[in-house]
């Protein structure tokens, strides 16, 4: 049996991909499935992701092209975050967001950041709760 390969381009999937408002970044599915699929992603120059969490699933980053500052913490009860640790993350850098961790990415710097996101379809829709964040 013949089996059929979706081949796509990160960056013609990002250069045709939508802006998502709720979190300011420009994002399109690339494979996979309701489960888990692959994301690419832009953040615009001097941008930042939203601040948000998922109640289920986790997220996995790779930094395609560019750098920045990636801000993680626990949200209590009333939503309010404890911003907990900030990091450093570029180019070639993997890293995982565990499920229920408020997460805001800042690419603070005059270039674009390209990123690979890998989690669940839900994560673009209904499954996400929007923060105060990191200032």
């Amino acid at each position: 049996m013949k089996q059929s390969v979706n081949l796509k381009n990160l960056y013609q999937v990002i250069q045709s991909s939508r802006l998502d408002e709720a979190v300011g970044i420009r994002i399109d599915h690339i494979t996979g499935d309701d489960a888990f699929s692959f994301y690419g992603a832009e953040i615009r120059p001097n941008r930042k992701v939203g601040a948000h969490f998922h109640e289920s699933g986790m997220e996995i980053y790779q930094i395609v092209e560019g750098q920045g500052t990636m801000h993680i913490g626990k949200p209590d009860e009333n939503l309010e975050v404890e911003w907990q640790d900030s990091f450093s993350v570029r180019k070639g850098d993997c890293f995982t967001i565990d499920e229920g961790m408020a997460h805001q990415l800042d690419n603070d710097t005059d270039q674009p950041m390209i990123l690979l996101v890998g989690c669940p379809k839900s994560h673009l829709s209904f499954n996400r709760v929007l923060v105060k964040g990191h200032s």
